[in-house]
């Protein structure tokens, strides 16, 4: 009986060492994987830095660490639509004219391409209401416009020659990871650039001027659950 109740117990013994063994190569395979995500982003960021030095030097494109780039309406001379307007000012279509093969040229590298999930195109506005409307149907008047405003850059995109002249099968890549979100002033900044609803500085402060903008953001796999789990497992 003893030898029998032994057996069972080495075959038990075996059978979490096998499983101990298969979660660790997991989380190996995460914790590569994570660094390899990080890596791309981080090369992704210095080639905007090259190719897009002039228009980061004149303020008109700030990044984000997190391979974002955005384009701030500051409702000067130089605004990017017109208030209560979707379509883009004849000043925003050219600075999209000048960027857009840019980026392009950037995302659609072999070397990046792969680790792109989607592309999004985002429109954010203001906190401020429009005249006559509860707070509501200002939010819901926002979301549409905001929306519009991303799906009219999408747009505009595909007019520009280096869509027009790409291959059937780059185009049918891009047209799977582009996409156009409005989120009207749900994710309003402050003066930091930070989300006013999770600031790290607590400056709850909005900044309009700030909010007001289209976002051109990246999102490579999920590298934030990759963290998490890394995080968990080395607590």
């Amino acid at each position: 009986m003893k030898s029998n109740q032994d057996s069972i117990w080495i075959s038990l013994s075996d059978l979490m060492t096998a499983l101990m063994m298969i979660f660790m190569f997991i989380a190996i395979n995460y914790m590569i994987q994570f660094v390899e995500y990080q890596f791309i982003e981080k090369n992704i960021y210095n080639k905007y830095e090259d190719i897009l030095e002039k228009e980061i030097e004149s303020g008109l494109i700030q990044l984000g660490p997190n391979g974002e780039v955005s384009f701030t309406d500051m409702r000067q001379s130089n605004e990017l639509f017109t208030v209560n307007k979707s379509e883009p000012t004849e000043f925003f279509k050219e600075r999209l004219s000048e960027f857009l093969p840019q980026y392009w040229k950037i995302i659609s590298d072999s070397n990046y391409i792969d680790y792109i999930e989607e592309i999004r195109i985002e429109g954010h506005a203001d906190s401020k209401p429009f005249t006559g409307s509860t707070k509501e149907e200002s939010y819901l008047r926002n979301l549409k416009l905001s929306q519009e405003r991303a799906r009219n850059i999408l747009k505009f995109m595909r007019t520009l020659p280096f869509y027009l002249d790409a291959d059937s099968s780059e185009k049918n890549q891009m047209d799977f990871k582009f996409a156009a979100i409005g989120f009207s002033s749900s994710r309003v900044i402050n003066k930091a650039g930070e989300y006013v609803y999770d600031s790290s500085t607590f400056d709850k402060n909005i900044d309009d001027d700030l909010s007001r903008r289209v976002v051109f953001r990246l999102r490579t796999s999920n590298p934030e659950l990759v963290e998490k789990i890394y995080t968990e497992k080395s607590k």
